[in-house]
């Protein structure tokens, strides 16, 4: 834990400042103490609702057992960056909200001055593994809902496949606004929702999901190396060669995964399969999702669902 983070953390109760009391952070102000363990802050309590308690205990499992970020790295990063003005963020402060492994956050942190990776799940401690040999990165166990970040703190926030895994994703959207800065800006991936065929396609999976959303995760992990393996045979490698042939196939449903190795085609499929709740969005719709949290500029630009950007207005108060 870095003095930087120091800087940055309140008490999520009363938002009064924390002062480090080792191994813990005592708040100034309430005296409530936190724990610090492996150099991680704590501040998830016991969760209650069951449909949070799944989804905390799937992501802790999914980014515990596919650990790697090299697979996807570079590629990933510029797929769900894209567009972005990394060169501005010299110096800025970055809130990665929701890190899941830590990929993004290991990215960026190339580029910025200060990155807090915030999980709620056991991902955080994977996260903290990826993240070793990044001295401005900082990895803080926490949820969306009550992040112990100061106010208008962080330059650039981003949030990547989350929000739309959570019962109340506006009030999410909200509370990732509250922490950036006026004129800052928040991009969120969100999956689209399709029509047509594709959409058909979707439903089946959704219907699927009913089931294998209540699976023993270590039988969803099973299962979803079998289909894995069948969906790479069967559509993966025969896009890849249309693509070898020249044949424009990028329409096709997985035509993404002819660009990543196998084991990000593994790991997809058991999120996909895993999450609790997910919410799929039109562009008018996820547009509207960062209008109703106050934001400006907003720009929705597909990839393989939707990034979705916006600039907190100047003058804004939390």
């Amino acid at each position: 834990m870095t003095a930087a983070l120091l800087d940055v953390l309140i008490c999520p109760r009363c938002r009064g400042r924390l002062a480090a009391a080792a191994p813990a952070l005592r708040c100034d102000a309430c005296a409530r103490e936190y724990p610090v363990r492996d150099g991680i802050p704590r501040f998830v309590a016991e969760v209650t609702d069951p449909i949070a308690r799944r989804t905390r205990a799937s992501f802790g499992y999914e980014w515990t057992h596919f650990t790697d970020w090299q697979p996807s790295g570079a590629v990933n990063f510029h797929d769900y960056f894209t567009g972005l003005d990394l060169a501005g963020l010299a110096g800025a402060r970055v809130l990665d909200g929701g890190c899941g492994m830590g990929r993004h956050a290991r990215q960026v942190a190339q580029h910025a001055g200060h990155v807090v990776a915030v999980d709620f799940s056991d991902a955080v401690e994977t996260a903290r593994q990826n993240v070793a040999e990044c001295p401005n990165v900082d990895c803080v166990q926490a949820d969306l809902f009550h992040l112990p970040l100061a106010p208008s703190t962080f330059d650039f926030v981003y949030s990547m496949g989350v929000v739309h895994h959570l019962a109340d994703t506006d009030l999410a959207v909200r509370c990732l606004v509250q922490r950036l800065k006026p004129g800052g800006r928040l991009r969120v991936y969100v999956y689209w929702r399709h029509s047509g065929w594709k959409g058909a396609l979707l439903r089946v999976v959704s219907a699927a999901r009913r089931i294998t959303t209540r699976l023993p995760h270590g039988v969803l992990h099973a299962l979803s190396f079998v289909l894995s393996v069948a969906l790479w045979l069967l559509v993966v490698l025969p896009l890849r060669a249309c693509t070898a042939l020249g044949i424009d196939a990028s329409s096709a449903p997985l035509f993404v995964y002819t660009r990543y190795p196998f084991q990000v085609l593994y790991n997809d499929q058991f999120d996909r399969f895993s999450a609790p709740l997910e919410k799929r969005y039109s562009r008018e719709e996820a547009s509207a999702l960062l209008a109703r949290a106050g934001l400006e500029q907003i720009t929705v630009t597909p990839r393989f669902g939707w990034l979705v950007d916006g600039i907190k207005p100047a003058g804004t108060a939390d």
